[in-house]
């Protein structure tokens, strides 16, 4: 049996402390009737079945009192965890007699969670107990199961498909749907109802494609990245998913919940979701996408809501295939789309997928011989991918497939990639295998390649250094739809120097710009943080003319700036 898993959220950038073994709570002291201490990981024999003297009990009860302390430290109980994985184990195996105790477990310590209640129900249902069966299902789908795929064929629910409970799931299933919509916009609006001063949340219902959008953000700004937003998911199905809006197919697809939260209420969702650790300095999460819950939140417009939502799109196609893809494959597609190029005029349904901070990234691992072989890097489990060398794997993914996008075999080897899921019906080497179909050659000189590739591309900008072309203003990461500008910089000579003056706007070729403005888009191409406006200005020349799109307060408003060398 293939049991079905919580789906880690992506991407998460969590600090976490915990013990060595990643265990949580106390242990334990057992004894067992031939003398012997049990410390959980294995069985100590102290003393034979014999007379024992005073003294020797005294020293026994000395010794015992030693591991006591030692078994409270070291033997502690499984976490939820770490029941899940030997609960998953059993099922592979098809061993549900081991399996069951550790899913009633597992229920009885999240009994909001819906896996293991579903597991549970095929272990009963593969059992002949067709009643249980049903009930659990019934409690799965009140706690949030929503694959109709999966439910009508899954072979170990077999037993309960004759069960009035399980019958009325699929007859009911639309109003299931709709009443999982509900529930979700409900615990949505709970969360995020606090709109910054002056602003309110706005909703927006896109039926063809089953998302809700709740926003806080600027109404004009907004939609702009809607219409982003719906050009990347025509791009995805012309580029990677055929039939993804397929009107048949998306009738089976439960409601995602889009959230574009104002500043207070994304730290409360950072808290709840993540814990305290969130709030530290240190953590790096702009927003994600929970699978299980079919909510995405993200703090910005921009390279954090198209990776997030490309999650969307791509859970939706692996979930009608009956897949889970690895790891790296799902960052590395999510991360494609941060970084791309809009032709002039044109719109997202165009977009190009360009080089970025991480293919510098990637280019300086390969001049270092430390970047990781593709035999090695398309095998590796979540667990390393997030290791401490995660920025390096981000980066590495995303090269991969913007190589395969700019070799043209985007699609082949994610159409490969799917059929060696099912003819293995594992992932391990589904990617290797996948790269020898479309290449049609050992995966060392593919590798080569790769790694030639990567020495072509350009370098992309990460600062505004000196002599490079600038608007003339020095700026911040701004709320999320654009960089804000904080002082305007005095061209040089104008005054012996280039110095950052307190002085509140920048007299353009037509228009200006204002201390406080929010840059969002440079020369038509979309400049949502700091990162996407180096990038965009990183190409242009000193005495350019560029139109700057900005947003003064709730106004928008365009300027033609002549770009100066950065002094």
């Amino acid at each position: 049996m293939a049991p079905l898993k919580a789906n880690p959220s992506a991407p998460i950038a969590q600090c976490r402390s915990a013990l060595p073994d990643g265990s949580e709570g106390w242990g334990w002291v057992q004894w067992s009737s031939s003398s012997t201490l049990s410390t959980g990981t294995k069985t100590l024999r102290l003393f034979p079945s014999a007379f024992i003297s005073p003294l020797a009990l005294l020293f026994l009860f000395s010794v015992l009192s030693v591991f006591s302390v030692v078994n409270c430290l070291s033997s502690e109980p499984d976490s939820p965890a770490q029941i899940e994985a030997k609960a998953n184990e059993a099922l592979t195996k098809r061993d549900f007699a081991a399996a069951e105790p550790l899913l009633r477990q597992q229920i009885e310590l999240q009994p909001r969670e819906f896996v293991p209640l579903y597991n549970l129900a095929c272990v009963r249902a593969s059992q002949g107990d067709a009643k249980e069966a049903g009930g659990l299902l019934l409690r799965a789908v009140e706690h949030g199961f929503d694959d109709i795929r999966k439910l009508i064929r899954d072979p170990d629910l077999a037993g309960v498909r004759d069960d009035d409970n399980y019958k009325k799931l699929v007859a009911n299933w639309p109003a299931i749907l709709e009443a999982r919509r509900e529930a979700n916009l409900t615990q949505v609006r709970q969360i995020f109802a606090h709109p910054d001063d002056g602003a309110k949340y706005t909703e927006v219902v896109d039926e063809k494609r089953r998302l809700i959008y709740r926003s806080a953000f600027d109404p004009t700004e907004f939609k702009k990245a809607r219409d982003e937003i719906e050009g990347l998911a025509e791009w995805s199905e012309k580029t990677i998913f055929p039939g993804l809006w397929d009107p048949k197919e998306v009738a089976l697809d439960p409601w995602v919940v889009i959230v574009l939260p104002s500043r207070r209420d994304f730290t409360t969702w950072l808290l709840i979701t993540f814990g305290p650790a969130a709030r530290t300095g240190f953590s790096t999460i702009g927003g994600s996408y929970i699978h299980e819950k079919k909510q995405l939140v993200s703090q910005d417009l921009g390279s954090t809501l198209r990776h997030e939502f490309f999650h969307v799109l791509h859970w939706r196609d692996c979930t009608r295939k009956g897949q889970t893809h690895e790891y790296w494959v799902q960052e590395g597609l999510a991360s494609l789309v941060e970084d791309v190029d809009v032709p002039k005029g044109g719109s997202h349904t165009q977009l190009k997928p360009v080089p970025s901070w991480r293919t510098n990234i990637v280019q300086r691992r390969d001049r270092s011989n430390i970047l990781m072989p593709l035999e090695k890097f398309c095998v590796q489990p979540r667990e390393k991918f997030l290791s401490s060398q995660q920025l390096a794997n981000y980066a590495e993914a995303r090269a991969i497939f913007l190589y395969l996008y700019d070799r043209n075999q985007l699609q082949p080897w994610y159409d490969a990639y799917g059929r060696e899921m099912l003819a293995d019906n594992a992932s391990e080497g589904a990617g290797i295998r996948a790269f020898a179909t479309v290449f049609a050659r050992p995966l060392k000189e593919t590798d080569k390649d790769f790694r030639m590739w990567v020495r072509t591309l350009p370098e992309v900008a990460e600062e505004i250094r000196e002599g490079m072309a600038s608007l003339g203003v020095e700026v911040e990461t701004g709320t999320g739809d654009g960089v804000t500008i904080t002082s305007i910089m005095e061209p040089p000579g104008s005054r012996g120097g280039a110095n950052i003056l307190p002085i509140s706007s920048l007299q353009g070729v037509k228009g200006e710009l204002r201390v406080g403005d929010v840059i969002t888009a440079v020369g038509g191409q979309a400049t949502r943080d700091v990162s996407e406006l180096v990038r965009v200005l990183g190409v242009k020349k000193p005495g350019e003319e560029v139109v700057v799109t900005y947003r003064r307060r709730a106004q928008p408003g365009e300027a033609t700036i002549k770009l100066i060398p950065r002094p």
